[in-house]
């Protein structure tokens, strides 16, 4: 009781702000939260930058070294110092600037944040150059040191001891190690499916021992190519196209849709999905890859749908999905989450309507393709049981 009132007699704290290193330290943990992001970020800002070639390598997994290098427009010296600092970015300059975003960056927040949380070098040569040049940084996003750089146009990031700032963070990070690699090579399997005329390769190197190609591209203009890439031509021949139809009636009225609603030409769906029949799925929702404006996201009204309606035809499997909703940019909210996976929708019921109109229709097309492609081998195998029946009857009526 006596403690009770002596703490309740203690002055209270001053409020007063934070400083400003131990803000930038708080902010970039949330904002780079694993291998997988830090990758995404590198990955982003290369394609931002119009490059056709990306070239991944990691060191033990990630744990000591990521890099990823470009064939880019490359940064121009008058940018080298905001760079890396928080907040600073070329892709837009205000607010309403985001109803109109077309890059995968905007927040002028990975390079920073990636300073804050390791070691951080980058080479760059812009076209306008005679020469490259290599910056190294602070973990406040300073340069400390500029050197000339021979290089080719375009920009490498080297990160280095990845959360190294952050103690139990770094242990975690290297104790989960293959679990956050798992994860990467997942994130960065959607981008190389949907970068189109976009050569991406990833290489991994243990120790001193040789790289080992862990996915690679070929700069295909054309996503059903990418994805034989990355998964194979086995899995590409189990894939079918999505052949998007306008909502029905009844689907409609299940989503409190009127007819004046379906405003067809909202979204427009693209891309590929396992056929129904048994064997051809998988066991896991471990290859499904969603895309709003070629941005991978985690929609997750739409997985669901898509895995209900696969469902309906093969109830032991799920599908292999890549799919990419275009839509106009006004009608979306990226700025919703600090990865921009968690995507908000206008008419966001019409593009489900849409969605479960087409599979289903796309899986009774394909339900009844199967029963016709199986009608002369079942017209062969009644022949045969007839012929066998009569002998039979034959062989009983003779003794």
């Amino acid at each position: 009781m006596e403690r009770a009132e002596s703490s309740s007699t203690e002055p209270a704290k001053a409020i007063k702000p934070i400083d400003r290193k131990s803000v930038h330290q708080i902010c970039s943990g949330q904002v780079v939260l694993s291998l997988s992001t830090a990758v995404k970020e590198l990955v982003e800002n290369s394609l931002d930058a119009g490059a056709t070639n990306i070239d991944l390598k990691l060191k033990d997994y990630g744990v000591d070294l990521i890099e990823v290098s470009d064939n880019g427009c490359g940064v121009e010296e008058e940018n080298f110092e905001g760079l890396t600092l928080k907040h600073h970015t070329s892709k837009i300059q205000e607010f309403a600037d985001l109803t109109q975003v077309e890059t995968f960056g905007f927040r002028g927040e990975a390079l920073s944040s990636l300073c804050a949380l390791s070691d951080v070098t980058i080479s760059t040569c812009h076209a306008s150059a005679k020469v490259g040049t290599r910056l190294m940084f602070d973990h406040n996003g300073k340069i400390i040191q500029k050197t000339p750089y021979p290089r080719p146009r375009g920009t490498t990031v080297s990160v280095q001891q990845l959360f190294s700032t952050l103690p139990v963070r770094h242990k975690e990070f290297q104790r989960n190690i293959k679990k956050e690699y798992a994860k990467m090579v997942q994130v960065l399997h959607a981008y190389c499916i949907i970068s189109a005329g976009i050569r991406v390769s990833c290489t991994n190197q243990l120790g001193q021992g040789k790289r080992q190609p862990v996915v690679c591209t070929g700069g295909s203009p054309s996503i059903k190519e990418n994805i034989g890439s990355v998964f194979g031509q086995k899995q590409l021949q189990s894939l079918i196209p999505f052949v998007q139809l306008p909502p029905s009636d009844s689907v409609c009225e299940e989503y409190g849709l009127s007819c004046s609603d379906a405003l067809h030409n909202l979204f427009y769906i693209s891309g590929f999905i396992s056929q129904c029949t048994h064997g051809v799925g998988r066991s896991s929702t471990d290859r499904q890859f969603f895309f709003i404006n070629r941005r991978p996201c985690d929609p997750a009204k739409v997985c669901r749908l898509v895995n209900e309606v696969y469902h309906m035809y093969n109830r032991h499997q799920y599908p292999f999905v890549v799919l990419n909703i275009s839509v106009d940019s006004e009608c979306v909210d990226i700025n919703v989450t600090p990865d921009k996976r968690q995507i908000l929708l206008q008419e966001e019921k019409l593009l489900l309507a849409v969605l479960k109109t087409s599979l289903i229709g796309m899986f009774d097309s394909d339900v009844n393709k199967l029963n016709v492609s199986q009608q002369p081998l079942l017209d062969v195998e009644v022949k045969r049981c007839l012929q066998k029946w009569k002998s039979l009857v034959s062989l009983t009526w003779d003794l």
